[in-house]
């Protein structure tokens, strides 16, 4: 396999976990609205689900940070390929993240 080949299956992988994850936030958030409108709905004390909501936010919470040790994986590979001349296409500019980026948003 060529440089540019598995370049490109790289490329084409990190998109797809990009978007499965993204997906995977998505329908957290879905879950926590759910389990917001159900205790709503079914009129149960405010404190009712409550522990299980807290490690869904949790979770999404993880997820989030995960995410963004995706995009900065992203930019490490962007870099990797143009020092290796490989051409670099449909990689955002601005693919790094500063470390501090999650502890700022907190």
């Amino acid at each position: 396999m060529t440089p540019e080949v598995a370049s490109l299956r790289i490329g084409r992988t990190v998109r797809s976990v990009e978007d499965a994850m993204d997906e995977l936030i998505a329908r957290s958030g879905e879950l926590f609205a759910e389990m917001a409108r159900a205790r709503i709905a079914t009129a149960n004390a405010a404190h009712a689900g409550q522990r299980p909501m807290m490690r869904i936010a949790a979770m999404q919470k993880n997820l989030v940070a995960a995410r963004s040790e995706l995009v900065r994986a992203h930019s490490d590979l962007s870099r990797l390929a143009e020092t290796m001349d490989i051409p670099v296409e449909e990689c955002p500019e601005n693919a790094v993240l500063a470390d501090t980026a999650f502890e700022d948003a907190a």
